[in-house]
């Protein structure tokens, strides 16, 4: 898919300034309990029959199934929760392709990476190791093979800095990987004893350190195994596939890291016996996704454009290998384009997204037609094939299954399940999602899903409803499963997840629909979504709440500055003031495509879009979550839309949380989220004064604290 950043980006229409007066906000005091749920509008404590938070803690992830290339067994990762280390372990496991015969296949916790040999004797992973100059995060990722027949893990590798991505030569020989480039010894020692002061965005540095990076290769053979340079110089690189015959190797790399500069990415071919370097492309397009045919004379990507880096889904392009001639494959499908690979006759199996789910597609090159494969009414993720293309493995989640791997042959498409990770939650009551459909106000067609809680909440519509927004701006809301999503339902609230206009999966002219009107269309098109849950009975008007991340968390923010229907509001990760985060954020997608201009041509513009400059009109209670080490949507701007809701007496909270960047990761704070979430929620749209999520089973209340 197009790489652009999950990050929030927000404008409203210039030509439509809601101007209605805001009504008076409701004060401090608890709210009356409302309808919409159970009388203490939350599950019984130790109810196993409703989904709780921290059932989405302790989900198991199954990831990452590589299919070996017979087709006969899957190797994967398997993680699971470690709450008192504040942390989740991963090992890989291995399972026949029937299912039978699951275990674990290495000894350690943290391996991850596995991929087959191409001639099935081998399995390479990363492990984290003692040795390498990365010893803050514990020493270097390294390069493992294991023998599929049995034995030991034995280290590949011993590089300075760690293994990134790699991929197995067609000859089984030797594999080919990306690494940082380590520094003089002179150099790291002036670095280890303080003198480390960073160029911000100066050669390979961005928004904070980096380093430059370079294609290598080794034997695969552990008793001597040497590392060979394949290029060098000050490039970083990005995406590589090695040629059919293992002769050349395509690699996308730039000439620097700054953050905003990923159109720069470029394609080029190295000569493995000679590591002579020859550019394919000059442009302003970032590429990625690099796949060879299996005749060795094209080369495909994806892209969103052969020129430029403009919004779209992604396209796949196919590039003589010779330099030439370049053209689009497919270039009628409006899915946004995911995993893909050639098969041996000439082929590209792929996954991607339409509306709410993703499945598997064939595509003939030569044609351009596309053939979908699988009907499985969720999102495939991370698919594998086989060498003969005959089989596939795959992640497969839908509303009732967090998450579970699969195999299926291709002709014709059976799937079949080979891990069931969490069984316990299927016997839970879950919500299970409609896909919904309303006209906007400006009569165009909106989609969305809606969670209406499950029977065992005891709930009757109409009722609570929390608004959700989606970040982006080009994600979407799928039919996977959603712990969030599950835990509102559980407690009493339909959810409703509105497909704005700039979602993906709905086509180029969908995406490209907030384009200089975030905050116009998309915003009219979360309200005309309210408008007609509260027309179908499902959601009670004097009962709503809104929460969304990253852009989520912006176009909340500004939809608190339009209306005051919400009674609670939990925002996260969010842009508040665009010239303000012009420096500190990512902004690439804001100056060219969601405000255009920069804050000194289009000032005005940029200001009117920002929620901090119409907080006088904000009257939500609002609660406020931020990384600290969030370098796309900055903490400052959170602390904006705090400081600003304190001056105007409006009920609020900001919790920020060490070492986060913007996705949280660490189980503790994940839980601090959910249950601090849910807590203003029921205090506000229920009048629950005091509620408190129940502890963590096995823990006292202090261990499993909601925050702060």
């Amino acid at each position: 898919m197009i790489p652009i950043k999950s990050r929030c980006i927000l404008r409203f229409a210039g030509a439509l300034v809601v101007a209605a007066a805001l009504l008076a906000a409701p004060g401090a005091a608890p709210l009356a309990a409302r309808p919409g749920g159970p009388s203490t509008g939350s599950p019984a404590a130790g109810d196993t029959a409703l989904f709780t938070i921290d059932d989405a803690l302790d989900l198991v992830r199954v990831t990452d199934p590589r299919i070996s290339p017979d087709g006969s067994r899957v190797v994967y990762t398997r993680e699971t929760l470690d709450w008192e280390h504040n942390d989740r372990k991963s090992r890989l496991w291995l399972v026949r392709a029937d299912g039978s015969d699951p275990r674990p296949f290495t000894s350690e916790e943290g391996d991850a990476q596995p991929r087959w040999s191409p001639d099935g004797r081998w399995i390479a992973f990363v492990r984290r190791a003692e040795d390498g100059d990365e010893e803050e995060d514990g020493g270097a990722r390294q390069l493992y093979v294991i023998r599929t027949d049995g034995g030991e893990a034995r280290p590949l590798t011993h590089h300075a800095t760690s293994v990134g991505r790699f991929e197995w030569g067609p000859d089984s020989r030797r594999i080919f990987f990306v690494a940082a480039d380590s520094l003089p010894g002179a150099a790291q020692d002036s670095l280890d004893d303080g003198w480390d002061a960073m160029a911000v965005d100066e050669g390979p540095n961005g928004q904070r350190r980096g380093r430059w990076s370079n294609l290598w290769w080794v034997e695969v053979d552990p008793d001597s195994a040497v590392e060979h340079a394949l290029t060098t110089g000050k490039r970083v690189v990005g995406d590589f596939a090695a040629s059919p015959d293992g002769g050349r190797v395509a690699f996308t790399f730039r000439t620097e890291d700054h953050r905003n500069d990923a159109f720069r990415s470029e394609v080029a071919l190295v000569d493995v016996s000679d590591g002579e370097v020859r550019r394919l492309t000059h442009n302003e397009a970032p590429e990625s996704g690099l796949a060879w045919s299996p005749d060795g004379k094209t080369l495909t990507y994806v892209a969103p454009d052969t020129a430029t880096w403009r919004l779209d889904q992604g396209n796949l392009y196919a590039l003589d290998a010779a330099g030439g001639r370049v053209r689009q494959l497919a270039p009628g499908f409006e899915g946004a384009i995911g995993d893909y690979a050639w098969s041996p006759d000439g082929e590209i199996d792929f996954s991607a997204q339409v509306r709410t789910t993703a499945e598997l597609y064939r595509l003939d090159p030569s044609s351009g037609r596309v053939e979908r494969l699988s009907r499985l009414d969720g999102v495939v993720g991370g698919p594998s094939w086989s060498a003969d293309h005959g089989h596939v493995a795959f992640e497969l989640s839908t509303p009732s299954v967090p998450g579970d791997l699969y195999v299926a042959g291709l002709g014709p498409f059976e799937a079949h399940r080979i891990t069931r990770a969490n069984a316990d939650v299927e016997g839970k009551d879950l919500a299970a999602p409609e896909v919904v459909r309303w006209k906007s106000s400006d009569g165009n067609e909106v989609e969305g899903l809606l969670y209406r809680p499950p029977e065992a909440a005891g709930w009757s519509g109409p009722g609570a409803m929390v608004l959700e927004v989606h970040g982006g701006p080009a994600g979407s809301f799928t039919r996977r499963f959603d712990s969030d999503a599950q835990v509102l339902a559980a407690h009493g609230y339909a959810v409703l997840q509105p497909n704005v206009r700039g979602s993906s999966g709905y086509g180029d002219a969908w995406l490209r629909g907030n384009m200089h009107d975030i905050g116009g269309g998309d915003y009219r098109d979360l309200m005309s979504g309210v408008d007609e849950m509260v027309r179908r009975g499902v959601a009670d008007p004097d009962s709503l709440a809104i929460k969304g991340w990253s852009y989520g968390g912006i176009l909340g923010g500004w939809t608190l500055t339009r209306t005051d229907r919400f009674r609670a509001a939990s925002l996260g990760a969010m842009v508040t003031d665009w010239p303000a985060e012009y420096g500190p954020g990512f902004h690439f997608d804001v100056a060219r495509w969601y405000l255009g201009g920069d804050p000194w041509s289009n000032g005005d513009f940029w200001r009117e879009r920002s929620s901090f400059w119409h907080m006088e009109r904000v009257k939500t209670p609002t609660i406020l979550f931020h990384g600290a080490r969030d370098r796309t949507d900055t903490p400052m701007q959170s602390m904006n839309f705090h400081a600003a809701l304190r001056h105007f007496g409006v009920p609020e909270r900001y919790l920020e949380f060490p070492r986060e960047p913007h996705g949280f990761r660490e189980p503790r704070h994940q839980r601090t989220r959910m249950a601090e979430e849910l807590a203003w929620f029921q205090r506000w749209v229920r009048g629950l004064e005091g509620w408190e999520a129940p502890p963590r089973p096995g823990t006292t209340p202090e261990d499993s604290a909601a925050g702060g």
